[in-house]
């Protein structure tokens, strides 16, 4: 069994209700729907433990082997991630998984900069520094059909980009 302090400790506490129930969403949780998140086993812990700091759309640009997995759960324990040893090894299974180690660059839409836009979409500069400015205008994208709402800027690269790309 994994520790996931790292030093000796499980990463117990006061458990969620996921985690008092198996690992699945109860009627009194609000779960967000996510359908880039597969169905499987720990799906839902996952939701919810990782939710209630972040965004758990975070994990779509970073896939990784089980052992950078088990790292990062360890750092968000240490962090004060809160739940049983048997949720992060839950999760840890989960995200390996379903999401590996990718070859395809992605990037945060609303964090990237002009030259990662740029260098992603491959697009001009002039049109990575439109999608910034607009960005900046109006917030956060919330989805593909909001980036391609950005003036000027060639949709059907964004189209050919989308996997590429974080909400």
């Amino acid at each position: 069994m994994l520790l996931w302090l790292g030093i000796g400790a499980l990463a117990f506490g006061n458990l969620t209700q996921a985690s008092a129930s198996g690992g699945q969403a109860t009627s009194g949780d609000h779960p967000v729907a996510h359908p880039e998140f597969p169905p499987g086993d720990g799906r839902d812990i996952t939701l919810q433990l990782c939710g209630k700091c972040h965004s758990p759309t975070i994990v779509l640009a970073y896939g990784q082997k089980r052992a950078g997995w088990e790292k990062t759960i360890t750092k968000m324990v240490r962090l004060g991630a809160v739940g049983s040893d048997e949720d992060f090894t839950d999760i840890a299974d989960y995200l390996t998984a379903n999401f590996p180690p990718s070859t395809i660059p992605k990037i945060f839409v609303n964090k990237a900069t002009d030259q990662q836009f740029a260098n992603t979409l491959g697009i001009s500069i002039d049109d990575a520094k439109a999608i910034i400015a607009y960005r900046d205008k109006i917030g956060d994208f919330k989805s593909i059909d909001d980036l391609k709402l950005v003036p000027n800027v060639d949709t059907k690269k964004i189209d050919e980009k989308k996997d590429n790309l974080v909400f």
